[in-house]
């Protein structure tokens, strides 16, 4: 080569963001991020399962001390520790990283469906909620270590071990480690199309309560109040409350009741999860539905609601969540490619970051999903442009922070 071809190259290496930098680490890094991928995937780490879930935060600790973060485990008795990082830059803005170590198989899973690749699909239980979004959040920091770009006040990352239940000890956790940050990024994967995710509805769950008054359906069943009976009534109001207000969808999950075909039911429950994209449709419904209930068709039944203390508010598109979306659009065109940002039905734990008052960015992980078989995958080629992007925007929001 000659030394003017030479002197070429290396301007064109200085003349790369630091985006494009952390794309062709991960390019070179790709096959020992997807042994790591294989590693973690391999440990059974559905929520209930402790010490699956404690095998995968010591794993992430350690990965995390490896670039010189500070790192605390979070010990639980019941369910499995949390992990979190902090790791101190050179320039100014705090961002938060999010992700969950949790995943919804039971044991057993992870030997029966080892990661494989097919085609452009990585295939394995967790691989893309959320196992490969926290690796790529990991190689991330390890690229912008390398190219020493590490232009942030600080990285806190906490990878937490609850997020697929509703019974959540991590609440708190999220609001200490979120306090005086400037930007929320949540590593849920991008939807399918590869948008991210500027917006959430708010979820709301409940328990609506039957009771009633049993008796034999052959010999006396005038004596009896059928709970079944009027928690269907009240389960086919609730469902003509969709659409009541705009984004509120009403579902009915899961039924139960009576003890036998013979017995007139004294008792039955239906779990209904309700979503709004305004915290003040949420609290028209309860007022509506608590009047409807005040209105029992079966003569002799009283109805009650529980409500879940995990409820989470919309994550609205706020003027900050929009700056961030925008910008993350800057970088991917420099990195040759669009996305596009949407708001969603689902939510995350960007749903509490952004009720805490901070602005959130979601769908920050690799492109994946489920296809029909269902089996959950990630593209594979979306690995090193996702990661890259993710980088990018740490970067940039910091010299951007006022």
């Amino acid at each position: 080569m000659s030394t003017q071809s030479m002197v070429s190259e290396q301007t064109s290496l200085a003349e790369k963001s630091p985006a494009h930098k952390v794309e062709d680490y991960m390019q070179e890094h790709l096959t020992r991020y997807l042994h790591e991928l294989s590693d973690l995937c391999a440990i059974d780490s559905g929520t209930a399962h402790k010490a699956g879930v404690d095998e995968v935060a010591l794993y992430l600790a350690g990965r995390m001390r490896g670039l010189d973060m500070d790192v605390t485990i979070f010990e639980n008795e019941k369910w499995g520790n949390d992990v979190y990082g902090v790791l101190k830059g050179t320039g100014q803005g705090i961002i938060v990283l999010l992700g969950h170590m949790d995943t919804v198989y039971p044991v057993g899973t992870a030997a029966a469906r080892p990661v494989r690749i097919e085609d452009n699909k990585v295939y394995g239980p967790g691989v893309i909620d959320m196992k490969g979004c926290i690796l790529s959040a990991v190689y991330a920091l390890e690229a912008l270590e390398s190219i020493k770009l590490l232009d942030f006040a600080e990285v806190r990352f906490l990878c937490v071990s609850d997020e697929e239940i509703s019974d959540r000890h991590s609440k708190d956790i999220i609001r200490q480690v979120c306090n005086g940050c400037h930007a929320a990024l949540v590593l849920e994967a991008a939807r399918e199309n590869g948008d991210l995710v500027s917006a959430r509805k708010g979820g709301a769950w409940y328990k609506l309560r039957a009771s009633g008054h049993s008796a034999h359906a052959g010999v006396e069943p005038e004596k009896g109040s059928n709970a079944i009976v009027e928690l269907a009534h009240q389960i086919v109001q609730l469902q003509v409350l969709n659409g009541w207000r705009d984004g509120l969808t009403i579902n009915t999950g899961r039924i139960t009741g009576g003890i036998a075909a013979n017995v007139v039911p004294d008792f039955a429950e239906a779990c209904v999860d309700v979503r709004f994209a305004r915290t003040e449709d949420r609290v028209a419904f309860e007022q509506h539905w608590y009047e409807l209930l005040q209105q029992p068709l079966v003569a002799g039944v009283e109805l009650s609601i529980e409500i879940d203390p995990d409820d989470r508010e919309p994550m609205t598109c706020t003027p900050e969540n929009l700056r961030m979306a925008r910008l993350a659009q800057e970088i991917a065109r420099d990195l040759g490619f669009e996305v596009r940002h949407a708001p969603t039905g689902g939510i995350s734990d960007a749903n509490y970051a952004s009720g805490f008052g901070y602005p959130a960015l979601d769908g920050l992980g690799p492109i994946g999903g489920l296809d029909h078989s269902p089996n959950e995958y990630m593209e594979l080629d979306s690995i090193a442009p996702r990661t890259a992007l993710l980088a990018g925007l740490i970067t940039a929001i910091g010299p951007r922070t006022e």
